[in-house]
């Protein structure tokens, strides 16, 4: 099903728009489990499909061998929406939680489920795990507290990702191309060297940075 996904989306990021992977060398060096991807957040769907691309662009040809265990941390309100995208990714390792701060569009108050934080441990105990810390498509959005308090407790190899050109190319969703010949880009920063020991709001802030400069 991941190599379904990855030939149906590589003629729209490939073919009718130009993907530029940079800072793969970042890549080569990292754990097989216990790594934290953060990156910045454009669309609902299509930013975790890039990067699943790139990442598995060490394997040539990449298309016929993708990694299969880069697991996303998506918001299950988000993962309920019809199309073919959200149920192929639904089925292929997403970490389906429930945001604390928003709900149908309104402003909440609701404590982390416990049972989200395990499937993030699992994630990252099974491979790689892809989360947005600002948790919404809205540019400018603040990070959320919860990306830096996941650091502080499993301790993983954070890198940072900064994704471009795809509010251009795609729709909020991701899932209609909008525009052709678009440059897109996804670009890996260095591993993060975190003191696990610094506050969250302390560890979100160097994160969101990393992402930016990444």
């Amino acid at each position: 099903m991941i190599n379904l996904g990855g030939y149906l989306t590589a003629l729209q990021l490939r073919v009718l728009n130009r993907l530029r992977i940079h800072g793969v060398e970042n890549l080569k060096s990292l754990p097989s489990r216990g790594v934290l991807l953060v990156s910045n957040h454009l669309t609902h769907y299509m930013d975790s499909i890039v990067v699943f691309h790139s990442v598995s662009y060490l394997r040539r040809p990449y298309l016929i061998w993708p990694r299969t265990d880069l697991y996303i941390v998506a918001a299950l309100e988000t993962m309920k929406s019809s199309g073919w995208l959200p149920r192929l990714m639904a089925y292929n390792g997403t970490i389906c939680i429930k945001r604390t701060w928003k709900e149908s569009g309104k402003l909440i108050e609701r404590p982390v489920d416990p049972e989200d934080i395990n499937k993030v441990r699992t994630g990252l105990d099974g491979g790689w795990v892809l989360t947005f810390p600002q948790g919404t498509t809205t540019p400018g959005a603040p990070g959320r507290i919860g990306c830096a308090q996941m650091i502080k407790q499993f301790r993983p190899v954070v890198l940072p990702v900064r994704l471009d050109g795809l509010r251009e190319a795609f729709d909020k969703t991701g899932l209609k191309l909008r525009k052709t010949g678009v440059e897109l880009s996804v670009r890996y920063g260095r591993p993060l060297e975190i003191d696990y020991e610094l506050s969250a709001p302390a560890i979100l802030g160097q994160v969101m940075t990393a992402i930016g400069e990444a």
